[in-house]
């Protein structure tokens, strides 16, 4: 795997802050105190949407994510209790809708802009050629110096994190200008008293310093601490003041325009082994894995983009509640988790994220229409009397020959000799192989199978598991099929060594 060329390292985080404003029309800044606009900075210059009316955990530990390109990101609707799907369709920053202090947000603005500025690039790099999913940076708010909450060890999404979480309020507070502030504050108050001491007015300075640079009251107390104030050290614990909501009721559910999430084929197949009413729906054959989600196989929702491949239409990405199986999240108890996941995606709480399946409302209107589907669609019996004459009967009908044969299948010049001759019992995994080469859908793969007496039996990992290709993995090829099987430890189709 090469290496990511976009690792940003810094060495010196006060230029680093510095920088920053430079780049971003605010170099005046850094010598003469003013506040720093850092919501105009993300709108107008960095090009970014705001969204602060979604609640992005529900334990609080998370009060800002960046979504770096469009996608679907996780969002706790409080009406339902559960996490489910925000649309983005634009680079776009998230802020806690529990964070209504001014101080606060503008903290997590900063932070999201420095990982746009900084990160965004490295992400880019790390989507497109590691083959990962990310688009989205969630941020924790309880990553420390020690790295990692298990373990000890930085990675370097780690990293990133506090690189951002350092510099955000020495953007917002930059050295120069906030030790002018700071002292002009207490030659202010200090005038023509000479009894005073500076840890008096520390307290004052503090709300009137914090109050200039729209910072909290912790986070000036915490800057003029590491710029050498040291009686500001007493208020640089937690935050006096409130800046979480802390009624339940008070919270509102989220404005996503739909609770459905994309999905990876292989957390499906993990519900679908052991969820019947999944296992119901895909087994109609009504549905094909597009995308991210399982869609109602029709014209009106999937079409043939100019590539070959299947994607959804544009009416379908308006309406997936209409056409697609809702997938939900729900939270398990799991003290190991943060181990084991990564931080685009954790919590830092004793819960780990686990796909679900339910019968609400949508998935039993669409179940409802996949069977209506499956009555609809069943195919009359060939008039082959063996799968082989079937199989042949197609591969004559999509112009194969033999070297197409193998390349679709994998399967050895014996087995094309098999077929030809008509009469040859053939064995289940074959003739998977041959149904995934010839984009056979379920119906035509349980029919083929019928006619040798065969069926995929429930309750069997590997049967199950050829089975749900003629679903998820509809229309892809014999590669990626067994890329797919590798991954669950199931036999892989064709008699070919895999390279």
């Amino acid at each position: 795997m090469a290496k990511n060329p976009f690792m940003h390292y810094v060495s010196d985080f006060e230029k680093e802050a510095e920088d920053f404003l430079r780049k971003y029309e605010c170099a005046d800044a850094i010598d003469t105190p003013r506040p720093i606009p850092i919501r105009d900075i993300a709108t107008r210059l960095m090009s970014l949407d705001i969204v602060d009316t979604e609640y992005l955990s529900f334990d609080g530990s998370v009060q800002g994510a960046i979504a770096f390109t469009r996608g679907i990101i996780d969002v706790y609707d409080w009406s339902t209790e559960q996490n489910i799907g925000y649309e983005v369709s634009h680079p776009t920053i998230f802020v806690d809708a529990d964070i209504f202090n001014l101080g606060r947000a503008n903290n997590t603005l900063a932070h999201e802009c420095f990982h746009w500025w900084r990160h965004r690039n490295y992400f880019n790099f790390k989507r497109t050629h590691e083959n990962g999913a990310e688009f989205a940076f969630r941020c924790n708010n309880r990553i420390s110096q020690f790295g990692s909450l298990l373990g000890g060890e930085w990675s370097n999404e780690d990293k990133m994190e506090w690189q951002a979480k350092t510099i955000a309020p020495k953007i917002l507070m930059p050295r120069n200008a906030f030790r002018s502030k700071v002292d002009a504050t207490y030659r202010q108050l200090m005038d023509g008293n000479k009894s005073i001491s500076k840890r008096v007015v520390t307290s004052t300075v503090l709300d009137i310093v914090s109050g200039f640079f729209e910072v909290s009251k912790q986070s000036a107390a915490i800057r003029m601490l590491e710029l050498g104030y040291p009686e500001a050290e007493e208020f640089c614990g937690t935050e006096s003041t409130n800046n979480r909501r802390t009624q339940t009721a008070n919270r509102a559910g989220s404005t996503a325009k739909y609770h459905l999430r994309p999905i990876t084929p292989v957390q499906a197949f993990e519900l679908y082994f052991t969820n019947d009413l999944l296992k119901a729906a895909l087994d109609t054959g009504a549905f094909h894995f597009v995308e991210g989600y399982f869609v109602f196989n029709d014209d009106k929702y999937l079409h043939m983009n100019a590539s070959g491949k299947r994607v959804l239409t544009p009416y379908a990405k308006e309406h997936l509640p209409e056409c697609a199986l809702d997938f939900s999240v729900r939270l398990v108890s799991d003290s190991l988790m943060h181990s084991q996941t990564s931080i685009m995606y954790r919590s830092d709480s004793i819960f780990k994220e686990e796909s679900s399946f339910e019968a609400n409302t949508q998935n039993t209107e669409l179940f409802n229409k996949a069977k209506d589907f499956e009555k609809k669609l069943q195919r009359s019996q060939a008039k082959a009397v063996t799968p082989a004459t079937w199989m042949k009967q197609r591969m004559e009908e999509e112009n194969w020959y033999e070297y197409t044969f193998e390349e679709r299948t994998k399967l050895d010049k014996m087995h094309y000799s098999r077929v030809q001759g008509g009469t040859h019992k053939f064995t289940m995994r074959p003739l998977v192989a041959m149904g995934v080469g010839l984009s056979l859908d379920l119906n035509e793969m349980e029919e083929v199978l019928k006619l040798g007496g065969m069926a995929f039996q429930d309750g069997d990992r590997e049967q199950e598991a050829y089975k749900y290709l003629f679903t998820a993995f509809y229309g892809k090829g014999i590669d990626e099929c067994n890329d797919f099987l590798e991954e669950v430890n199931v036999p892989t189709l064709g008699t070919q060594q895999r390279k």
